[in-house]
């Protein structure tokens, strides 16, 4: 696993960062101590001063950045994925989803908190129903998919979550997991914003 480092403010830590990345660095949050730590995966406590600035430098860089936050905002989401962030997540997140986060964010993809990916794709893209090319469209972008998998693709394209799409299809969550990755592996969709952004491209959104 790439190097860790967390920048974040004095006092403020998690013994979950160390459970998950037991040779993480810890820098407290001065712009300047900011600015030499070693190259690596940066976690970067949002709310301290510069956190944007320091994001932005990180990415410069050429270092792979995530957001930590205390209080998971859709504002401060965008903050972060603006100045350069690949992942948003709570400080306080188990050692499970930061090792998750972690390998997603360093395979190219994104990790974002799904109530807040619902939200933002929520804001993006109007219901089928109100588009009025939607059918023609899905056929365009999902012609490669199963029925199910169509099923899924568009519930996801609509903002539904996992639980949601799980409710609305009458199948398991696992279920929407296992069809999802096949969706993004045929469509070659990185996650769900990417998915989105190809339906947003072929007009469905």
């Amino acid at each position: 696993m790439i190097n860790s480092v967390f920048i974040t403010e004095k006092g403020f830590y998690s013994p979950r960062w160390h459970q998950a990345f037991p040779n993480a660095n810890l820098v407290e949050a001065s712009y300047q101590a900011a600015l030499s730590v070693p190259a690596g995966l940066i976690w970067i406590l949002t709310g301290v001063a510069g956190w944007e600035a320091q994001i932005r430098h990180q990415t410069a860089q050429g270092n792979t950045v995530v957001a930590i936050t205390r209080n998971p905002q859709i504002n401060e989401l965008r903050q972060a994925l603006t100045a350069g962030a690949r992942g948003y997540l709570e400080a306080l997140s188990s050692q499970q989803i930061l090792t998750q986060a972690a390998q997603t964010v360093c395979a190219g993809g994104m990790w974002l908190p799904a109530e807040l990916v619902t939200h933002m794709i929520g804001l993006l893209s109007p219901m089928l129903e109100n588009t009025g090319s939607a059918a023609g469209a899905t056929e365009s972008l999902l012609s490669k998919l199963t029925t199910r998998e169509r099923q899924v693709a568009a519930e996801v394209i609509k903002g539904s979550s996992n639980k949601r799409i799980a409710i609305t299809l009458n199948i398991t969550e696992r279920t929407v997991k296992a069809h999802l990755s096949s969706v993004f592996e045929k469509l070659g969709a990185r996650d769900r914003m990417h998915l989105v952004l190809l339906a947003r491209e072929q007009g469905l959104c």
